[in-house]
């Protein structure tokens, strides 16, 4: 005959207990005595963008259907990006949302970009990002206890990134011991996955060590989504005393001449969120001189 196992008397009173609330809650349920709450996401948007960092909006929209109010408790979320996590934590809420009543929820996150490359190894090949928000709110349900119900979001923040650009060539149109015309053609880069806009550009140009011109070009340049745009600006020289050999053998010799090339502008771009940043930088290297 098998013999009976023998339960302490406290395990055997949390087992009941446990069962007890398990089938009350399930019953409950049942009965139409309170039903579930409801968390859905209205809707998760980028509300602030720069070259450091990114804001984002996620609204989540609550609601009662129950006879009594609630009380909701915490709001926790993860943010991964390329599936990687990011961001943890939570919201503490602590208010009663009313019988039949919605409530809507902002979460805030920010993402700087600056310390993404410690969790994203190929950060630098991407120009945007694939997130993932996801975690739960936690209600206290009168009877029933904290009860917790998940949501999650997806979308995508792209990555501005600074335009490239270098001296394509310098083009002699003319030369004489009194000055020279050139054309300098220029070509800028842009690795965004969104159009760039560039007003009014501001250069300054030296070749081989000797500063030739400095100006600024009034009109727009759009440069398309990972393309390229070249524009020509036209040079007029009057050499003076002291440079006038220096600056005639060197252009007359040709070849490549070593150049530095000193360009700033304020930026816009096609998104909203990124209409206006400054930008400036300079490239050296050597540059063929044609005729």
């Amino acid at each position: 005959m098998a013999s009976l196992i023998k339960l302490p008397v406290k395990t055997l009173l949390v087992l009941l207990l446990g069962a007890f609330f398990i089938s009350g809650c399930s019953v409950l349920e049942q009965s139409g005595a309170w039903v579930k709450p409801e968390v859905k996401v209205a809707g998760s948007r980028l509300v602030g963008l720069t070259l450091s960092k990114a804001l984002l909006e996620v609204e989540l929209n609550v609601s009662n259907p129950n006879r009594y109010p609630i009380v909701l408790g915490a709001l926790d979320f993860q943010l991964n990006l390329q599936d990687a996590k990011i961001l943890a934590g939570q919201q503490l809420q602590g208010n009663k949302l009313a019988a039949g009543k919605n409530q809507s929820i902002i979460l805030p996150l920010e993402i700087g970009f600056a310390d993404l490359g410690k969790f994203i190894t190929n950060l630098s090949d991407l120009n945007a990002l694939d997130y993932v928000v996801a975690g739960g709110m936690t209600f206290d349900i009168p009877v029933v206890g904290p009860l917790r119900v998940p949501y999650e979001t997806k979308g995508e923040i792209p990555i501005p990134r600074m335009p490239k650009f270098k001296l394509a060539g310098v083009q002699q149109k003319r030369l004489s011991l009194s000055g020279a015309e050139l054309v300098l053609s220029v070509e800028l880069d842009n690795p965004n996955a969104f159009d760039l806009l560039v007003n009014k550009l501001n250069y300054a140009l030296a070749l081989n060590g000797h500063a030739v011109t400095a100006g600024s070009l009034g009109e727009q340049i759009k440069i398309a989504a990972a393309g390229k745009s070249s524009v020509d600006i036209p040079v007029n020289l009057s050499f003076g005393i002291s440079s006038a050999l220096a600056f005639y053998e060197m252009l007359r010799a040709g070849g490549d001449i070593n150049y530095a090339l000193d360009l700033d502008s304020e930026l816009g771009s096609s998104l909203p969120l990124l209409s206006s940043f400054p930008f400036a930088a300079k490239h050296v290297g050597k540059v063929p001189l044609s005729r």
